[in-house]
């Protein structure tokens, strides 16, 4: 099977053999890499009309949701430097939503 693929702006998301990383283009350090059973992600808004941030993790319980995972849910996050427009959140939701689906996980 060929590695499950995102491209946006400066980030490259990848699912590949039960594992995902992100890789940041624009900064080597903007690397995360867990396995889909502990991966918790989400794209938090404290203002609707402004972008949000992109959180990407490890969850304590492998059965929280891979994505809108409720931020209590995760054990350790990473934020990259990287803002979503909540114009474009449907595109990672729906990334995210086919990598749940590999790791037979459930979305929020």
């Amino acid at each position: 099977m060929d590695p499950l693929t995102f491209d946006y702006e400066d980030l490259h998301l990848r699912v590949d053999r039960g594992v995902f990383e992100l890789f940041g283009l624009g900064s080597p350090t903007d690397t995360v890499r867990v396995p889909l059973r502990w991966l918790g992600a989400l794209v938090h808004y404290k203002k609707p009309d402004r972008p949000g941030k992109l959180f990407l993790g490890v969850v304590r319980d492998p059965n929280a949701a891979l994505y809108g995972t409720d931020p209590a849910a995760f054990r350790y996050t990473t934020s990259p430097a990287f803002r979503v427009p909540p114009s474009d959140e449907p595109l990672f939701r729906a990334y995210f939503t086919e990598v749940a689906a590999l790791a037979d996980r459930r979305v929020v």
